[in-house]
């Protein structure tokens, strides 16, 4: 049994990525050059991580991030937000009714994410001939980030509406 990858469609054993071997050169019936991705892009993904794994860890010494106190139920702080990966919900929440914001808008975006690759046909892999598939991630994201920046860092006491230049700044990291 031969545990060369067969590039062409047939069996494979880790699979390949593009790359110039250390002896002999593979190549796939269109020419392009192939490596198998143990050890080469294994080795370069664990290189990767450690970098990444590196940085973090610097960052988490060079910045001080101390916890808060202990929770009081006695006393909710004005305003109490979400975190900031649910402040866009939050704020959404704001101005649509609870049944519409926190159940069928999110459930219409997930649905609609599962249905794109559906509704957009276009077998191309480039962005510029995904148009469908471009402007409706797209705006999802503009408008998830605009409904986030303004529950962060624009709403005060009471959710009331507040310029954090003029009235004072009420958001937390």
């Amino acid at each position: 049994m031969n545990d060369e990858p067969d590039v062409s469609g047939g069996r494979r054993v880790l699979g390949v990525v593009p790359g110039q071997p250390v002896a002999g050169i593979r190549k796939d019936p269109r020419g392009h050059k192939f490596v198998m991705s143990w050890p080469h892009l294994t080795v370069r993904h664990a290189v990767a991580a450690v970098f990444v794994l590196l940085l973090v860890l610097i960052a988490a010494l060079a910045f001080n991030a101390p916890l808060r106190e202990i929770a009081n139920p006695a006393l909710t702080p004005n305003p109490e937000k979400a975190p900031w990966y649910f402040i866009g919900l939050q704020e959404l929440l704001s101005h649509l009714h609870p049944m519409v914001a926190g159940v069928l808008v999110p459930a219409f975006v997930v649905i609609g994410l599962i249905a794109l690759p559906y509704i957009d046909r276009n077998p191309a892999r480039k962005l510029r001939f995904r148009k469908v598939a471009a402007w409706t991630f797209s705006l999802f994201l503009v408008i998830w980030v605009l409904l986030t920046i303004v529950g962060f860092a624009f709403r005060g006491p009471d959710w009331n509406w507040v310029w954090p230049w003029t009235d004072g700044w009420y958001g937390e990291l």
